[in-house]
């Protein structure tokens, strides 16, 4: 065993010996500030684990290890935050197949395919489900950020994809709008993503208003939602293994229009790629793609919409 396996093998040791102590409760461990400083310890384990092996093979281990909400809370920040732009998608992939599954499971928990009556089947259902979820966590998210911003009064299109993002599973699964089953919908799929903050690491130049309340400038407000549900609509476009599958059209459908607004409005209000807030958010990412592949995003997601209605309609035929 050489010195990095060595390394790794400690790591992982130490992790496991946290859990236990974690598993153990405050109660039954008799020097409290010590328990106090596991959660810090164990995130800087963590963070240490990434030294040895992608991010992908850390969420193994720790989940093996029954740390899995301890390893989303620690780099929530970092899936919030893209500066990976090297590996060629390997770790936004595994956030996006993370989340995706995430909610999955959560869905199937609830049963909340159990209250539509729609042809798809289960399988197409959650999934769909499951994709609609994780954007309207990103738009509650960007209500509450626009509304602590003291800019609850946004231009129109941006509220527009507010309510798209909240409300566009109700479009295509009219079902939804039953308020029971839409409200237990909405809570599910953001409890279950609390963990990921999408406006982490905000750094505004702030302006002062006649009260004395400071405010975010209202066109680097606007550029960094556009540029948050830009990232995260562009992501899921590009590497959502799930919308491969032609039957899974509806969720294919509602990223199209949704990239197609989000596009529209940064053409509308002059936000380009180098007009992003001067925060650290999104520096370097590389993810954000310009005018020639979003036009062939688009494209294989209107082809895949297509294939899924040919399809269907050979079933029915």
């Amino acid at each position: 065993m050489d010195t990095s396996e060595s390394d790794l093998s400690l790591l992982v040791l130490g992790l496991f010996c946290l859990a236990a102590i974690t598993k153990l409760g405050s109660a039954k461990v008799s020097c409290q500030q010590f328990f106090s400083m596991v959660p810090d310890i164990i995130g800087r384990f963590m963070d240490m684990l990434l030294e040895f092996v992608p991010i992908s093979k850390a969420y193994t281990l720790t989940k093996d290890i029954g740390l899995q909400r301890e390893f989303l809370c620690n780099f929530g920040p970092r899936a919030a935050v893209p500066k990976f732009a090297n590996d060629h998608g390997l770790e936004i992939s595994f956030w996006i197949d993370l989340v995706q599954k995430q909610l999955l499971r959560a869905l199937d928990r609830e049963k909340i395919w159990s209250r539509l009556t729609t042809s798809e089947t289960i399988e197409v259902l959650e999934k769909d489900l499951a994709i609609f979820g994780f954007f309207i966590a990103l738009g509650r998210s960007t209500q509450v950020y626009l509304s602590s911003k003291s800019h609850t009064d946004s231009n129109d299109s941006i509220n527009s994809i507010v309510r798209y993002l909240i409300g566009g599973s109700v479009l295509y699964y009219p079902q939804l709008s039953s308020i029971s089953s839409y409200q237990l919908y909405v809570e599910v799929v953001c409890e279950e993503l609390e963990w990921l903050p999408f406006y982490y690491e905000d750094v505004p130049t702030p302006i002062v208003d006649t009260e004395g309340r400071e405010e975010m400038p209202k066109r680097e407000l606007i550029s960094r939602v556009l540029h948050v549900c830009t990232y995260w609509m562009t992501s899921f476009i590009k590497y959502s293994s799930w919308l491969e599958n032609p039957l899974n059209v509806k969720a294919a459908r509602f990223l199209s229009k949704g990239h197609a607004m989000l596009r529209d409005c940064m053409t509308e209000l002059d936000i380009a790629k180098n007009n992003m807030p001067k925060d650290r958010s999104f520096q370097e990412s590389g993810v954000l793609v310009d005018a020639t592949e979003l036009a062939s995003i688009d494209k294989q997601s209107v082809t895949s919409c297509w294939r899924g209605r040919t399809r269907k309609d050979g079933q029915h035929g």
